[in-house]
């Protein structure tokens, strides 16, 4: 049987789906970003009621670094502060450099094993908005810093560099959220830059 319908215009719905295509190509690894960011959002309002409104209110006009708020930090923040600050600076280079080189292997190593003591060292600070104990939503970060390393490995090892990658990409982000955080006004670096 011959379909003798109007002929499809199959040139525009290729058009389409290209574009769409490249809109959710640069959409969809975002994402989970944004995800991310509307969970730390989204615990901090559990802080109290006026939480935003206390932030937002804070002085952020930056001034000299206050030396003296790292001389009166116990030795697990400074561990922590080292480890952090580390991971911030080999991450970058190792994310943006030339991948598969033996000199991206051996930074990964020592990325990993700095993630892995600030992650460790988290667990021995108290949290700024403690919810059970000690622990806090920043925490969270921490356990998922110690899951998702091991995948990221065990991905290399079995070929699949994308998912490698992407593990990857998601645990710097996460540093660099964590990193974000450290300027709420209360913590540490706020007292240093902005206190």
């Amino acid at each position: 049987m011959t379909d003798i319908s109007a002929p499809k215009n199959t040139q525009l719905g290729r058009a389409t789906h290209s574009r769409l295509g490249r809109l959710l190509a640069i959409v969809r690894p975002l994402l989970g970003h944004l995800f991310a960011i509307g969970i730390v959002a989204f615990a901090l309002s559990f802080f109290g009621p006026n939480v935003w409104s206390y932030i937002l209110s804070q002085n952020f006009l930056p001034h000299a670094p206050d030396w003296d708020v790292f001389a009166k930090l116990p030795l697990v923040t400074l561990i922590h502060i080292g480890g952090a600050t580390s991971s911030l600076v080999l991450g970058g280079i190792v994310l943006f450099g030339p991948k598969g080189t033996p000199s991206h292997k051996l930074m990964g190593r020592v990325w990993a094993a700095t993630m892995v003591v600030t992650a460790l060292s988290s667990f021995f600070m108290k949290s700024f908005a403690p919810m059970l104990g000690q622990f806090g939503p920043i925490h969270i970060l921490s356990i998922w810093t110690l899951i998702s390393l091991p995948r990221a490995i065990w991905h290399i090892r079995q070929g699949n560099v994308e998912g490698h990658l992407k593990t990857m990409r998601d645990l710097y982000f996460g540093l660099c959220l964590a990193g974000v955080m450290t300027f709420i006004p209360g913590r540490t670096f706020y007292a240093l830059i902005f206190g």
